[in-house]
This record gives C-alpha cells, sequence and structure tokens, in this order.
C-alpha cells in the first residue's frame, strides 16, 4: 500500500476540522469561532489503495500572520515534506478565503481546493462560477458540504488521482512593488516571499545590502494589499451577490448582541443562566458521588485490612478522601458548565463576545481575542492560557497569560458558592440558587475589571507597548449537534481537567495527611504552619488556616475547604460535613464573620494559579520569570483587596 502526506490548510471556520475529522474518525472539536485549533492535529485514512497521512493545520487568516498558530501553519507549508496542501475555501465568504489560497501557490504547486459551504451559499443566493474558477486557478477545485459529509468521497477520489499527475496552476500576480523584488530576489535567495517575513539570521550569501533594503521596505501589509488585489480581479466575474440575502435570525442576533448596551446585558444574561444551572443542578449529583465514596472507602478498609495502619491510613484517609472530595465537589459542575459553554461556543457566540469587548482591550493595549482566552479560563486556566496562541503577539500573549487566572475556573466555583451560601444566601430554595448565581456573576465580573486594569498596568510599565490589532470575524450562526458537542465537551475538556486534578490530589491528600498527623513537640506540623501564618491572615481580615489551606490546595483548588475542615475540626483526616448549616457553624465557631467571608472569596478570585496552570504557563512562554510573575501578581492583589476590606470594616 503506497504511503501518502496531505495537510488541510484554511481560515477558522470553514470546516477545515470537520473534514479531518470525517476522514481519520477523529473527534477534534470543531468550535465556531477564530482560532479553535491552535496547534497541528494528525490523523490517517485509507482510500483505495492510499494509506494517507494528514495534517490539520491551525485556522489561519495568512501564512504571514503573526499570532503562534499562525505561524505553525506558515512554518509547516513552507518547511515540511507533504504530497498535497488541500486548502479549504468558504464558499459564502469567498473573496476573503481565496487569500490564502493564493499564498499558498506562491509557494506549492501541489495544491487542491475544496470549496465548503457550498449548500450555505447557495441557499443565501450566492451564485459561484466553479468551471470558470477551475480553469482560472488551473487546479482541481471540489465542492463541499462537511457537515452533511457530502463531497468527501469526490475530495478523496481527487486526491488519489491528483499525486498520479503534474499540475501547473496559476502563479499569483503581484503588484509592481512587490513584482520588482521578486524579480531581483530570485537570483539571489529561493524563497523570496519567504524571505521579506523571515527574522531568522541571514547566510552569509545573503547578506546584501540592496536585499536587506528590499527587506525592511516591504511590509507585511504590503505582501497582503497585493494578494487581495490579485484575489479581487480574479473574482470579480466568479461570483454573484446581487441576489444575496441574509438569515433573518442571523440578523436579529447579530444586531441584538453586537450593540453595545443588548449585547452586554444579553451576554451577562447568558453566563448568569450558565451559573445558575450549575449551582442548582449540580447539588443533588454531588451528594450521590460523596455517599458512593464514603461506602467504597468502607469497603476499602475491609479488602485493606491487611496492611499496616501507617501505609493505610496515608493512603485511604489522606489521599483517597482527598481524590473523592475533588472528584465529587468538581465533576458535577463540570459536567454542566463544559457542556453549556461549548453549545454556545458553536452556536458563534464567542466572536461576537470578542466584538463587544474589543474597545475596553484595545484601550488596555490588548484586543478583543483576549476575551476568547478569559472564557476559555472559566472553564480551566490551564486551557485558557493555551488559548492564547491566538494572539497576534507576544505581547499580547503574554498579557492574557498573566491575567487569565482572574478569571475563576471550574475548581474553585464550589469554594465560592459554599461560602456564598453559607454566610449571604440563608434561602437554599430555587430563590437561593438564583441570588448565589447573581453574586458569582458579581465576582466574575470584580474578576474582569482587574484583568482590564492588570492589563493596563502591565502594558503600560511591563511590556513594550504597540499597537495591537487583530482580524475579527462573525461567523454565521450555526445549530450545533446538541448530543455530539455535550459528549465531546465531557470528553475533551471535563475529564481531561478531572484526571489532571485528581492526578496532583492524590500525592497531596498523603502529604497532607502527614503534616496533621506528625508531631513536632506538642503540636502538628500542620498546627505549627498556620500558627506561623496567623498573625499575617489576621492582619488582612482572614487567619493562618485560610491562607495555609490554600497553599496547600496548589495541586487542585478543589481541596481548600476540606483541609479548612481538617484544621479547624483537628480531625487528622479529611472529614464530610453534613450540611451547608453544619458547616457554617463549625467555621463560626472559629471566628468567622461576614469580613472573614468576603476576603476568603476575594483570596478565591486573587490568588496563584493552580500546580497545572503554572506548569502550563512555563510551556508555553519557555519562561521560569512569567510562570513567577503568574504566581505573584493575583496573590498580591488579593493581599492588597483583602487588608483593603479590613480596613474599610
Amino acid at each position: 500500500m503506497k504511503r501518502k502526506k496531505a495537510c488541510f490548510i484554511g481560515n477558522p471556520n470553514v470546516g477545515k476540522s470537520t473534514i479531518f475529522n470525517i476522514l481519520t474518525n477523529k473527534t477534534q472539536h470543531t468550535g465556531n469561532w477564530t482560532g479553535k485549533t491552535v496547534e497541528n492535529e494528525v490523523g490517517e485514512f485509507t482510500y483505495k489503495n492510499i494509506l494517507w497521512e494528514v495534517i490539520d493545520l491551525p485556522g489561519t487568516y495568512s501564512l504571514i500572520g503573526e499570532s503562534k498558530e499562525e505561524k505553525i501553519a506558515s512554518q509547516y507549508i513552507q518547511e515540511e515534506d507533504y504530497d498535497i496542501a488541500v486548502v479549504v475555501l468558504d464558499a459564502t465568504n469567498l473573496e476573503r478565503s481565496i487569500e490564502i489560497l493564493l499564498e499558498v501557490l506562491d509557494i506549492k504547486i501541489n495544491v487542491i481546493a475544496c470549496l465548503n459551504l457550498f449548500d450555505e451559499a447557495q441557499k443565501r443566493n450566492i451564485t459561484i462560477d466553479v468551471s470558470k474558477l477551475k480553469n482560472k486557478l488551473n487546479l482541481p477545485i471540489i465542492t463541499t458540504n462537511a457537515k452533511e459529509k457530502k463531497g468527501i468521497e469526490e475530495l478523496c477520489e481527487t486526491m488519489n488521482k491528483f499525486i498520479e499527475h503534474t499540475h501547473y496552476p496559476i502563479i499569483p500576480k503581484h503588484t509592481p512593488k512587490i513584482e520588482n523584488y521578486l524579480q531581483w530576489a530570485s537570483e539571489y535567495i529561493e524563497k523570496p516571499l519567504t524571505y521579506l517575513t523571515n527574522n531568522k539570521t541571514l547566510k552569509e550569501k545573503e547578506k546584501n545590502a540592496k536585499l536587506n533594503f528590499y527587506r525592511k521596505s516591504l511590509t507585511r501589509i504590503d505582501l497582503l494589499e497585493s494578494y487581495h488585489e490579485f484575489g479581487t480581479q480574479l473574482l470579480s466575474d466568479v461570483i454573484d451577490r446581487t441576489q444575496e440575502k441574509e438569515k433573518k435570525e442571523d440578523h436579529f442576533w447579530n444586531t441584538l448582541l453586537t450593540n453595545p448596551i443588548s449585547g452586554f446585558v444579553t451576554m451577562l444574561l447568558m453566563l448568569f443562566i450558565i451559573l445558575w444551572l450549575t449551582i442548582y443542578l449540580s447539588n443533588i449529583p454531588s451528594s450521590w458521588l460523596f455517599n458512593f465514596f464514603e461506602h467504597l472507602e468502607l469497603l476499602l478498609f475491609n479488602a485493606l485490612s491487611f496492611l499496616p495502619d501507617s501505609i493505610l491510613n496515608p493512603l485511604l484517609l489522606g489521599g483517597y478522601r482527598t481524590l473523592y472530595w475533588v472528584v465529587s465537589v468538581m465533576l458535577p459542575p463540570m459536567l454542566i458548565f463544559f457542556p453549556l459553554f461549548a453549545l454556545l461556543e458553536d452556536y458563534g457566540l464567542f466572536p461576537r463576545i470578542a466584538f463587544n469587548l474589543d474597545k475596553p482591550f484595545a484601550k488596555c493595549g490588548s484586543c478583543g481575542k483576549q476575551s476568547l482566552t478569559m472564557c476559555m479560563g472559566l472553564g480551566c486556566n490551564a486551557v485558557g492560557v493555551t488559548s492564547t496562541r491566538i494572539m497576534e503577539s507576544k505581547k499580547m500573549r503574554i498579557l492574557s497569560i498573566l491575567t487569565n487566572v482572574f478569571m475563576p475556573c471550574n475548581g474553585r466555583f464550589p469554594a465560592m458558592i459554599c461560602v456564598i451560601n453559607m454566610f449571604f444566601v440563608t434561602d437554599h430554595s430555587f430563590l437561593g440558587s438564583m441570588t448565589s448565581s447573581l453574586i458569582l456573576l458579581g465576582i466574575i465580573l470584580l474578576g474582569i475589571f482587574l484583568t482590564w486594569i492588570v492589563t493596563k498596568i502591565l502594558n503600560h510599565f511591563l511590556l513594550k507597548e504597540e499597537k495591537s490589532m487583530f482580524i475579527l470575524e462573525l461567523p454565521s450562526f450555526r445549530k450545533p449537534k446538541i448530543i455530539g458537542t455535550i459528549l465531546h465537551s465531557w470528553k475533551e475538556r471535563a475529564i481531561p481537567v478531572l484526571k489532571r486534578a485528581m492526578l496532583v490530589s492524590f500525592p497531596a491528600g498523603i502529604l497532607i495527611y502527614f503534616l496533621a498527623n506528625i508531631n513536632i513537640g506538642e503540636i502538628t506540623i500542620l498546627e505549627r504552619l498556620y500558627n506561623l501564618l496567623n498573625p499575617f491572615g489576621l492582619l488582612i481580615g482572614v487567619d493562618g488556616i485560610i491562607l495555609l489551606s490554600f497553599l496547600l490546595g496548589i495541586p487542585a483548588n478543589e481541596i481548600v475547604i476540606p483541609i479548612l475542615l481538617l484544621c479547624y475540626t483537628n480531625s487528622g483526616s479529611l472529614i464530610e460535613y453534613e450540611s451547608i448549616e453544619s458547616l457554617r457553624q463549625i467555621l463560626i465557631a472559629n471566628g468567622w464573620t461576614t469580613l472573614t467571608a468576603i476576603n476568603f472569596l476575594l483570596l478565591c478570585l486573587c490568588h496563584f494559579p493552580c500546580a497545572t496552570t503554572l506548569l502550563t504557563i512555563k510551556k508555553e512562554t519557555q519562561s521560569t520569570f512569567y510562570a513567577i510573575l503568574a504566581f505573584l501578581i493575583p496573590t498580591l492583589i488579593g493581599i492588597g483587596l483583602c487588608f483593603l476590606t479590613t480596613l474599610i470594616f
């Protein structure tokens, strides 16, 4: 069997990953917003006598883009070996997506064009003369509708036949300014177009004064305008939009969501509904899980009774109890929150959020794309940090990474909800859950405000201030596949996040058990630690136990409350509380007041990221300095806010 390699490239939201999933039977998420794919995805499929290795490249508007995922795509197209580049185009917006095809044709000749969303273009009365376009480009063009799996068979057939013949597609014509450079520079270097935007060190033979002059005088914008001009001429008699019509529902929702007032109100309302459903629906399954794991603990004690207590107790009373706390508290909200969020992003809400928030972020030195990374941070800060690859410049990436922690992740929600229900909401009925959701929404809004402030400060003092811009696309609203989206969000988001938390919570639980049971003198190590922290804790309106709980909770935020209970009850192991009221009485008996509860919530919002997020920051930035900065910035702000509220009280 022959082995061949193909790569798929195209703009965001054109259905590139959907085609990839159909061919390879993979389940890569195909979200309806810019930058959903931020790294290469590799898969295989067999068609007739050929085994194809296919690479799904990140969505990009240009091979000379500046964001990390755009550079990944550009580097692959320019430097890697493959048999075919399949450029996926958007039939509903061919004028924009044709430019990436022209850029690829300037580098490679082994290209197939896939005109996706063709059915949708026909529904909107957009007429495309595919035959004329084929003749002009002199390359195969396959019309597809990936969502309905139409045209996929023809695409596979074309890929198989394509490698048996030599093709000579059109060579893009550039503006005189670019053409003069290409004509002269091609005598000195192999890839003059790549050279224009390549910042790598020049080879000795390339160190030419005139070449360097061209390199500095021609900008990225010059090249983009050249492709745009040629693309416009190419499509002048190919597309007819005179009868085009916009979907009524698209027009309504775009008007509603992009209005400066109704857009913010609608987004806040949607976030409130998601928070309320998460709070209201997660209580019952959480209590079921606690009961299940408690019964399982008894069975494990009986099954492992042959082990000495010095081994059995740390494993079960330490590691196992911490583990099931994390699972019981974290799993139900994630199974509700992640699917709801995924449905909204697949429908196309996220680009509208970026549109609305672009102006405030631009004033801070960033752009609206930062709001997309914040949305991902609400689920998991580590995921939010990874999603910053969609930012156009290193500066904006760093700004987004250092401020993502101000979005409370799913692991911090349980502790916040617990304290809100104990000290600020006495009614735990339907109405009470609505009130809790409103307070939690207020905390998130405070996090957004702090993100703006810190972004502005970092942009001005720490990072070099420069103009920031980004291409904003408002894709058509698309009805997500509800069951598929829910199952995918559980598989690709909830389970991996839970798995990471479990991996760190079990050894953390064993460590906490030893700290709570090993004496130094007359008191345990745990008591010595929180006594040491207590003076500073009282200064900022909390106590040493609260500070120690956050410190020991760095492996997983979910174990902060159980560590509090362990310290306050001196039980030597994590314990389960009977009800919210019983937990409230324990806290009040240990000096908690309304001020303590407020400061605890502030520390929940503003404290160092968990271990997983810190490691992700170090990996993404390739810098220990930024990981340390990400630890210090929210922690110092949290301490400052607590000190301020204590002074006011």
